[in-house]
């Protein structure tokens, strides 16, 4: 069985120099597809620089701008970030999105950044991977006032955490929920039981490492190799095996990504 970690951030500093140990072990124990997001322009160029060091492992790059960075951002995205774009290792934009719970950019900022990141991805045709954390109201009124203007590019909700409250609305966007290590935490039964009626074709599963490390490790470093906790737990939530489970996402990261089956 081979395993996808569909967000991750292979550049943060809790790797350094050790990274490529970090990939080989997530190889080793399985995954054979990484996706390592950039955050703001330096981590963006860092996130492309490692899938093309990584190819042999299946690592592959999103480029966008977190709305943690957005006030950096507020003139426009440089040209140095929009070209990066067009590198053939990368398949998404963002992290991009909204977050009303830290606040670290003014959220007029974020909203404006966020726009212009949902129009790029059109642009490009590639998927948007969006960060949403006590915004989701505003992410939806946003996405929902752009639809009725054009499309929209394929959506993935990185680290879903909107409940059952908000689920039909982002599956009637046509987005795909991903989870990560939260799905495993004993007292989140609720997400548990999210994950088995999401439909099987808008499901990705995730680390978002270095952080929200899944049971049974929670409170140490996360990383790409513990992904198969997810699935795991998944699996056991939607009462499928995990060979079916494994298929399924590979499948449906291919669909969004275009980059190769991991079963042919």
């Amino acid at each position: 069985m081979f395993f996808i970690d569909a967000h991750c951030h292979l550049d943060s500093k809790e790797y350094e120099e050790n990274v490529e140990i970090f990939i080989e072990r997530a190889f080793e124990s399985g995954v054979r597809r990484f996706l390592t997001v950039g955050c703001d322009l330096e981590t963006s160029r860092r996130a492309v620089m490692l899938a093309c060091r990584f190819e042999w492992a299946g690592v592959f790059a999103s480029v966008g701008v977190h709305p943690h960075e957005a006030v950096h951002y507020a003139q426009g995205l440089p040209d140095e970030l929009l070209a990066l774009a067009e590198e053939p290792r990368v398949v998404a934009i963002g992290e991009a999105g909204l977050d009303y719970y830290y606040d670290h950019s003014p959220r007029d900022v974020q909203n404006h950044v966020f726009a212009m990141q949902v129009d790029w991805a059109l642009e490009l045709q590639k998927p948007l991977m969006l960060h949403v954390r006590d915004a989701m109201d505003d992410v939806l009124v946003l996405l929902r006032s752009a639809s009725e203007l054009r499309d929209l590019p394929e959506l993935i909700f990185h680290c879903y955490s909107g409940g059952f409250e908000y689920l039909d609305a982002v599956l009637a966007l046509g987005a795909s929920c991903s989870l990560a290590g939260p799905v495993t935490w004993k007292k989140n039964d609720s997400l548990r039981e999210l994950s088995a009626q999401l439909p099987a074709e808008r499901l990705l599963l995730e680390t978002d490492c270095p952080w929200l490390t899944p049971a049974p490790f929670r409170g140490k470093l996360n990383e790409p190799s513990y992904v198969r906790y997810v699935y795991e737990v998944v699996a056991a939530a939607r009462g499928c095996s995990l060979d079916a489970l494994t298929r399924q996402v590979d499948e449906n990261t291919d669909n969004l990504f275009g980059w190769g089956r991991v079963y042919v």
